[in-house]
Formats: structure tokens, C-alpha cells, sequence
């Protein structure tokens, strides 16, 4: 028995303890409640002076006499539910009379009393997340282990193993309603009944081959051996079809839109005055060696690259001339769709005056306000049919199959 284990049976056995002080505490106060309201010394309404005659109790021959038996009421004999006052005093006497239909009471209407039932938690299966299993885009091998596993030993073992071609995911749960958590950004000590091993269906690489399936199968095979897990592998022919079918969506709205902007003289850009520019409208230089632009939840929008070679960097833009930079917008990665690419456009026009430049497509043609309708249109399309096969731009999922 662990630590915690002791922590908590010494607070199961305290709540107890606390349940059943409350239950004498309350059983007391009543009983106080009830001595106040009936005292044992309080008279009979019934046997008192004045009242009606007294009633005859039946008695056998052979008593010595007759003895009055006095009705004594007790605190145990009153229903603390509802006190009914009595309907008639010791100064009225009550004679009965024939009463007729007409002199009834009418019976009020009872409506029926519904009664709310004990509350009950009810246990809901947790909802479908980006972070969840996504049987759309991945083959997912689910193994339940025949003891917790924890995050420490289970990230000991998947260092081990070799790429497989494709990207791969693992996933744990806690327990079967928890939510799914990745296993390399878990706790040390956190411990795992139900694991998920998560293998890319489709890239810009292209769909998942056999080969690709096998290797991973024989990869999970050794971790479930490994952790004496029961495992449960779908049909890989099955998973080679969804791939095949899931790469030609890819393929279709797969599209890199490019604006760029290039100087109407031909005098280069100065990197310092480029880097002012990008970071007065709002973007950040990031490793990559491109300016990011980042909405207020930090999903990446649009990007601003050299159109020459040399990537950006901090050091670098002190001494950088460049003859024009790329607007860079990744269609389906790119989150908020046609609004994104507004953005963008509003940027590069920004741009435009401080530099002297113009905006021009790939062929150096400059984009008409025609031409970025068109785009939009086209932009349009390729959200629809996103939609459509349910992977939203800009979503995890999105961000995976176009990696």
C-alpha cells in the first residue's frame, strides 16, 4: 500500500466518522425540539375538565375496580412531520348529524407531487479531441495494459524505437473516462491503463505504404510484449485504402499562395528597414528564418520570407539588402481561411509605400484587385471541401497531414 492509498483510507475513514457525529448531533437536537414542544407533564385535551363525557373503556368482571387509564403522549409518539391542531376544543361538544351530498366538503384537487430523485453523477465518455485518436487521418493501435504503466517507463521504451517513415503518435489514459494525454508531455509518475500508437495515414510525402504498416505493427508487437499489454491491430488493407483516398484530398487543396514584393527601381530593401516594417505589423522573427504573424490564441497565420536565398535572421538584417520579399500563405495550415489571407494582403500593402515596391505574383505580373478575387474564390473552394471531409484549416489535424 502506497502513500496515497494510506492518505486515503484515513480520509474515508474520517468522513465516515464525520457522517455519523452529524446523525447524533441531529437525532439530539430533535429530541430537545420534541421535549420543548410536548412536555411530559402536559394535560389531555380529552380528559380534561369540562369536556366531553368521558368514554368508557370496556373492562373484565373480575377487576377490582375501574381504573382510569390516562393517555400519556411521548416525544416518540408524535410524527414530527406535521403537527395537526386539534378540530374542536373542550368547551364544544360534538353531536353527530346526518349530513347530506349537498353539506360534503368538496375534495380539493390533488395534484400529483413529483418528487426530484437523488442527484447521481453521471459518467460521460470524454469528448472527441485534437488530441484524441483521429481514425480519419491515422492507423491507431490501442493496447490496454494488464497493470498501470507509467509515463517514465513507457518513454524508456519508445526512445528506443526506429522511424517508421511516417509520423507516430502515443497516447495514454489514466483511466477509461479520462481524457488522452501524450505520453512524452506527461508526468514522470503519471500511470497509463490504455495507451494508442498513432501512425500518419497521409503527408506531403505522400499515403502510407505497406512496408510503412508492417514496421509499425512489428513496433507496437514489441511494446505490447514488452509491457504485457493486450493489443488490437484494424486491417491494414483497409488502412492502405483510407490513405490512398485521404492523399488525393491532400492533393487537391494542397495549394501555397506567394505575394511578393519587389522594388519598383530596383534599389534593394535594407534588412534593418525590413525588420521595422515586419515588427510594426505585428510578426515575429522565428527560427525558421522567416517573420511569423500569430493571431491572439498564437495559431500562425501568414509568413515573410527573403525572395532571395539568405533566410533572416537577428544578426543578419543588421547588414541584409534583399531586392524582395514573399508573403507566404500555406492554405490549409493556415487558421481563420479567407480572413487569414485578408490579413495578409493588408500587410503586404503596408509594405508597398515605405519600400516603393510593388506587388506581384510568381511571374513578376502585378496582382490586379481582379486577380485577388480570383484568389479568394479559389480560396473559397478549397475551405468547402475541407470542410466538407471535416479537417478545419489550421486545426492539429491539418497542421499533421500537411507537415
Amino acid at each position: 500500500m502506497n502513500e496515497l492509498q494510506v492518505y486515503l483510507l484515513a480520509i474515508g475513514v474520517a468522513a465516515i466518522f464525520a457522517v455519523l457525529g452529524f446523525n447524533r448531533w441531529q437525532e439530539y437536537k430533535y429530541r430537545r425540539q420534541a421535549e420543548q414542544r410536548f412536555p411530559a407533564n402536559r394535560d389531555d385535551v380529552l380528559l380534561a375538565e369540562n369536556s366531553v363525557p368521558e368514554r368508557l373503556e370496556p373492562v373484565l368482571d373480575t377487576a377490582p375496580e375501574e381504573e382510569e387509564i390516562e393517555e400519556i403522549y411521548t416525544p416518540d409518539d408524535v410524527d414530527f412531520e406535521q403537527e395537526t391542531p386539534p378540530a374542536w376544543t373542550a368547551s364544544e361538544t360534538f353531536e353527530p348529524e346526518a349530513a347530506t351530498a349537498a353539506d360534503l366538503p368538496e375534495e380539493p384537487l390533488v395534484e400529483p407531487v413529483v418528487r426530484q430523485a437523488p442527484h447521481v453523477q453521471e459518467i460521460v465518455a470524454p469528448q472527441q479531441t485534437e488530441l484524441a485518436p483521429d481514425t480519419a487521418t491515422e492507423y491507431v493501435i490501442t493496447l490496454n495494459a494488464s497493470d498501470p504503466i507509467t509515463a517514465h517507463a513507457l518513454v524508456l521504451i519508445l526512445q528506443q524505437l526506429k522511424s517508421v517513415g511516417k509520423a507516430v503518435r502515443w497516447l495514454g489514459r489514466r483511466t477509461q473516462y479520462d481524457g488522452w494525454e501524450e505520453i512524452a508531455q506527461a508526468s514522470p509518475s503519471a500511470e497509463f491503463v490504455k495507451l494508442a500508437a498513432c501512425l500518419q495515414l497521409a503527408d506531403r510525402n505522400g499515403p502510407l505504404q505497406l512496408d510503412e504498416v508492417n514496421a509499425f505493427c512489428d513496433m507496437v508487437q514489441a511494446v505490447a510484449a514488452n509491457l504485457y499489454a493486450v493489443m488490437d491491430c484494424p486491417d491494414k488493407q483497409a488502412a492502405l485504402v483510407a490513405a490512398a483516398e485521404l492523399d488525393r484530398f491532400c492533393a487537391d487543396v494542397d495549394v501555397l499562395i506567394g505575394v511578393n514584393v519587389i522594388s519598383k527601381d530596383g534599389n534593394p530593401f535594407a534588412g534593418t528597414k525590413l525588420r521595422g516594417l515586419a515588427e510594426s505589423a505585428g510578426m515575429r522573427l522565428m527560427p525558421d528564418g522567416n517573420f511569423h504573424y500569430f493571431d491572439d490564441k498564437g495559431a500562425a497565420l501568414f509568413a515573410l520570407g527573403n525572395l532571395e536565398p539568405t533566410p533572416f535572421s537577428v544578426e543578419g538584417m543588421k547588414h541584409l539588402s534583399t531586392h524582395g520579399v514573399t508573403f507566404i500563405f500555406d492554405v490549409p495550415k493556415a487558421a481563420g481561411g479567407v480572413q487569414a489571407f485578408n490579413q495578409m494582403l493588408l500587410a503586404a500593402r503596408q509594405f508597398t509605400v515605405p519600400l516603393s515596391a510593388l506587388m506581384v505574383d510568381d511571374n513578376r505580373k502585378e496582382l490586379s484587385d481582379t486577380g485577388i478575387d480570383k484568389i479568394r474564390q479559389q480560396l473559397v473552394a478549397i475551405y468547402a471541401t475541407m470542410e466538407r471531409h471535416g479537417i478545419h484549416p489550421g486545426s492539429s489535424q491539418a497542421s499533421r497531414l500537411f507537415a
